[in-house]
């Protein structure tokens, strides 16, 4: 389409109200949205697998687990120590 027909259209639009700016914008985005194949159905997290060299951020992932584990056990104690 060219800029002249682009802008003819748009001095057109600009003729509508508000609301039915809305609606024909939010028309144009859906018809857009249909011809636009879905990507996210085709993500698989297997896809991922390999991405990160291991260890991902230098931290072996039993590591990170049981670092994890343990700062919880310390808040809930510290919770439970400060509810008494």
């Amino acid at each position: 389409m060219s800029q002249h027909n682009m802008d003819q259209l748009l001095q057109r639009a600009s003729r509508l109200t508000p609301s039915e700016r809305l609606l024909l914008a939010s028309r144009l985005i859906q018809s857009v949205r249909n011809e636009i194949p879905s990507q996210q159905a085709s993500l698989k997290w297997k896809d991922a697998m390999g991405l990160l060299q291991y260890p991902a951020f230098s931290e072996d992932a039993q590591s990170y687990i049981t670092r994890a584990r343990h700062s919880d056990d310390n808040h809930r104690t510290q919770i439970i120590r400060d509810g008494e």
